[in-house]
């Protein structure tokens, strides 16, 4: 109902400067915040005893949903991601990366792309930098997957080949979210580099390429609760 009511509504075009003479889409999005970081189960699981067959959405409407731990996921990432501009680990000269598949094309330039919500709930959340005085131009990659093997992380391996990413010679970081990872991550990604060599040939100047990427742990962050803080607010 309320993706119907925002539809026709000349009061939510008002509010948010929708031009109603240019093409536009309204999506809606539930978001499931645990303040207090009590929930211990998985939403997901409770989301899929659900069966969204029945729900009442028209044709070309859609829903999409964030639980505790994807706002937990994406809170982390926010302040790396502050940490690292402020360091000069990276460009404030950044951009969400959308690299052009087979069967769909990137809108509009490379830069100046913002995260949207399927890409924030993807495996993978790719960042597309400028250089800094202290660190080059390149990739930053937030990994959003155990890395329980190195299958795995020889098919992320393709996935940015295929993305062009392997063959420039800009900087790659791997940032992989805490929340689920597997102990072994960094020896399940070194082997999977070795793999990966294997099959260019063990050319130098690829390996070179892959060795040259490097993987670390983001720092686990969540938003605190505070019942008085909370009282305060407009």
């Amino acid at each position: 109902m309320t993706i119907d009511c925002a539809s026709v509504s000349d009061e939510w075009r008002d509010k948010y400067s929708v031009d109603s003479s240019e093409q536009y889409t309204i999506q809606g999005f539930l978001f499931v915040h645990n303040y207090d970081q009590g929930y211990e189960d998985c939403f997901h699981s409770e989301i899929s005893k659900i069966n969204l067959q029945n729900l009442p959405i028209k044709e070309n409407q859609y829903i999409h949903f964030m639980g505790p731990k994807d706002i937990n996921r994406i809170y982390s990432i926010a302040n790396d991601l502050i940490r690292l501009l402020y360091t000069k680990a990276i460009s404030e000269n950044y951009t969400f990366y959308y690299p052009d598949l087979v069967m769909c094309r990137r809108s509009g330039d490379i830069w100046g792309q913002p995260a949207t919500v399927e890409l924030l709930n993807s495996p993978y959340i790719i960042i597309k930098h400028e250089g800094t005085e202290s660190s080059p131009s390149g990739y930053l990659i937030y990994y959003c997957r155990p890395g329980s093997s190195s299958e795995e992380f020889e098919y992320f391996l393709d996935s940015i080949s295929r993305y062009q990413m392997l063959n420039s010679e800009e900087k790659i970081q791997i940032r992989v979210l805490q929340d689920g990872f597997d102990e072994n991550y960094k020896s399940n990604f070194h082997t999977a580099k070795k793999k990966y060599a294997r099959s260019w040939n063990f050319e130098p100047v690829r390996i070179a390429i892959l060795d040259s990427i490097e993987i670390d742990l983001v720092s686990s962050v969540v938003s605190s609760y505070n019942p008085g803080d909370m009282g305060w607010r407009e």
